[in-house]
Order: C-alpha cells, then sequence, then structure tokens
C-alpha cells in the first residue's frame, strides 16, 4: 500500500496560482448519435451482466472537475451542482467533467453511450475553470465541501505535482467517513504519480487500452493502486455531443463506476439481510483486491497496481473463473524496457 506522505513541519510556501490543472487530453471525433454504443471497456469487462443485479442504485458519486454536464444522456443521473470558480457559474465550458460524469453514470436508453453505472447520481464541484486549472484553494474548498455533503464516492480528474496540507486534510476526512476518494494517477509516465493520487486515502487508477496494454502516457509509481480502460474512450460532451478521449482522467471515472455497482450491491444486501461488510475504504479495498487480476509483473507493480478488476465476478460471484481480458500483445521488449525505465525513476527521485 502507499506510504504516508511526509510533510515538513513550519511555515508554508506561498502557493503559485493556479497550481491544478487537467492531465494532458486531446478530444477527437465529436459526434452525435441517436443509437446506443458500449464502449470497448464496459464490453471487455462484461458489465452489462452484471446489471441484472445492480446498475448503481442509491449511490452518489461527486465529481471535482471543470463543472456540470449539460447533456441528456445523463439527464437526471446529475442531481446537482457548485462551484467554486465564482465567474463561471456551476456549468462545465470546457467538455472534460461532461466526459467523466457520462463515463459513470450515462443513462441506459438505447441513446448515445452508457456508463459503467448507468441508475447511480452524480453532484458535481467545478474547482477547475474553462482553461482547466485551478488552484489549491480552489480544490480543498470543493473537498470540504464533498465533506458536507457526505456522498459515496468523491471522483477526481485532476492533478498537481506538489502536496497540499489542506488538500490532504480533507482527504483524510472522506477516509475517515467510509467515502473513498478515486483519482486519476496522471497522463506524464516519467513525472510519477500526480497529487491528490499519491496520497496513501485515495485509490489511484492508471490506464490500460482495449488490447490489454499499459497506455504509454499512464502514470508510474508504487501509488498506482488499480487500472481501468483510459484509451479512445467514448462519452458525453458539450452540447449533447459525444467525444472519444484519452487519459487516467477517463480511468478514474470507470472505476468510480465500478466501485458505484459493488457499493450498491452490498447497500442492497444490507436491506435483506441486515449485514454489510463492505463500508470502510479498507473493506472496499479489500472486495476489489479480492477479484482483482494481475497484470504486469506478479504483486503489486508500478505500471499496473495490483491489476484489473473482474467486475463481472465480483458482483454476480460466479463459480469458477470468468474469462480474461485479452493478455498484452505488447513485444518481449517493452516489458524489460519499462523495468528499465523504472529502474532509472527509481535512481533519478533518490539521488538527483
Amino acid at each position: 500500500m502507499k506510504e504516508k506522505t511526509k510533510r515538513k513541519a513550519g511555515r508554508p510556501k506561498k502557493e503559485k496560482q493556479p497550481t491544478f490543472i487537467l492531465p494532458p487530453h486531446k478530444y477527437t471525433n465529436v459526434m452525435s448519435t441517436l443509437s446506443q454504443k458500449e464502449g470497448w471497456g464496459i464490453k471487455q469487462n462484461k458489465i452489462p451482466s452484471t446489471w441484472k443485479y445492480t446498475e448503481g442504485e442509491d449511490i452518489t458519486v461527486i465529481v471535482i472537475d471543470t463543472g456540470a454536464p449539460q447533456h441528456t444522456d445523463i439527464g437526471d443521473n446529475f442531481i446537482s451542482g457548485y462551484t467554486e470558480i465564482k465567474k463561471e457559474g456551476i456549468y462545465d465550458q470546457e467538455g472534460h467533467s461532461s466526459h467523466c460524469c457520462g463515463i459513470i453514470c450515462a443513462k441506459n436508453n438505447d441513446t448515445g453511450m452508457v456508463g459503467v453505472a448507468p441508475k447511480a447520481k452524480v453532484i458535481t464541484i467545478k474547482a477547475l475553470d474553462k482553461n482547466g486549472s485551478g488552484t489549491n484553494q480552489q480544490v480543498a474548498d470543493a473537498l470540504k465541501l464533498a465533506v458536507k455533503l457526505k456522498p459515496d464516492i468523491v471522483s477526481m480528474s485532476l492533478g498537481s505535482s506538489a502536496p497540499s496540507d489542506e488538500i490532504y486534510k480533507e482527504i483524510i476526512k472522506l477516509y475517515n467517513m467510509n467515502i473513498p476518494v478515486i483519482c486519476a494517477a496522471g497522463n506524464e509516465a516519467t513525472q510519477g504519480v500526480n497529487y491528490p493520487a499519491k496520497y496513501p486515502e485515495t485509490i489511484a487508477v492508471a490506464a490500460y487500452d482495449k488490447n490489454g496494454n499499459i497506455a504509454n502516457f499512464s502514470a508510474v509509481g508504487e501509488e498506482v493502486d488499480f487500472a481501468a480502460p483510459g484509451v479512445e474512450i467514448y462519452s458525453t460532451y458539450l452540447n449533447n455531443q459525444y467525444v472519444n478521449m484519452n487519459g487516467t482522467s477517463m480511468s478514474a471515472p470507470f472505476f468510480a463506476g465500478v466501485v458505484a455497482l459493488l457499493l450498491s450491491k452490498h447497500k442492497k444486501q444490507q436491506k435483506e439481510t441486515g449485514e454489510n461488510d463492505c463500508v470502510t475504504v479498507e473493506q472496499i479495498k479489500q472486495h476489489l483486491l479480492k477479484y482483482t487480476i494481475d497484470k504486469g509483473y506478479v504483486g503489486k507493480d508500478k505500471n499496473w497496481g495490483y491489476g484489473l478488476v473482474d467486475v463481472e465476478n465480483m458482483i454476480i460471484e460466479k463459480a469458477g473463473v470468468i474469462d480474461k481480458l485479452p493478455e498484452s500483445k505488447e513485444p518481449w521488449y517493452k516489458s524489460w524496457a519499462i523495468g528499465i525505465r523504472n529502474w532509472w525513476l527509481d535512481l533519478v527521485v533518490r539521488y538527483f
């Protein structure tokens, strides 16, 4: 697991503004569509088979990003929005948050696309402006509001190279409230895992592609916990349109949707039996780990973390083993090269 972040005592340095930005990203194939498309990540993870048991009912996810979606494919799955960018209002003007919200909970309605948990709800808190940037204070204030609103999950697809005591304080509060904070690991592999994903109380998510390979941009580091689909991800956008995007920004909400299915399932079981062993963040992690398919090096590694969650088996709890995701098509020398790169990064971090 991730080690506790060491913080120096004394007077904090004055923060440069802005401090938080969206990970590097690009929108491709902006389009409108009438038919519904299931993304490759949803198909490959056999998520539609889990919807007989749960679609994320009774789960609320707070998305801290560029603002509230205005998209018919999300509709009333968006329940409220707030902003820390006072001059812009609550709505998304960049498109990033709209894309993330669709990945989590776009409706299963034969139109456009469908989210991982199509009956979950989202609340948005705008902490990044129309240019995709924000300050430590704006992100900290968004987290303070999340503490007050008490969602089931918080999803954050943003990052900074520097820690913040105020942000970390709020993340610890959410952790102690049994609210998992799911974060994008980052899109600059050689720069390591971003904050807040670097904090041990969060769940840091890396990105992989439809061929079963870790994305070449995905952040590398000991803090990576799991990987989720993050290449050519099709989701909602501005003006009722849809786009493909790449990034751990897409992996984090995908994983938040998976956790929404897990929590919804256990809430239903609690109503039936009065018991729920999936309440604390550590219990949630243990349930995820129980159904994780190891990838990369044996055990936890810096690219895949613990690996990929077998969503179908986790929700349905079928006897036996379901079909695994595609084996990596990487040439033999690529894993060797990644190992050399990780060794070199360790040297740089330790001695320079």
